[in-house]
């Protein structure tokens, strides 16, 4: 199953690297930096990669959404439209 983590922190970074451990392909996304994705990526091992927002949300066959909700304005303008998407 492909996985876009939305927030790669505490909560999102656990859980991205417990799916990608378990042999899921999982998107890590919305993080002060790239390089931080790229390091939960590459610690996760298995098939995580770094992605933005969008293309966590449109690739996924699931989304989890693991920001602050003061955050959600923004995360939302990243995703983009999804209403075809999660409908």
């Amino acid at each position: 199953m492909r996985v876009g983590i939305i927030g790669s922190g505490l909560m999102g970074g656990k859980l991205g690297t417990i799916f990608a451990r378990a042999g899921h392909e999982v998107m890590f996304s919305y993080a002060r930096s790239e390089q931080k994705l790229k390091k939960l990526a590459r610690e996760a091992k298995g098939k995580a990669r770094a992605a933005t927002p969008s293309e966590a949300a449109q690739e996924a066959d699931a989304l989890l959404l693991a920001v602050h909700w003061s955050r959600m304005e923004d995360v939302l303008n990243q995703t983009g439209d999804l209403s075809a998407r999660w409908s």
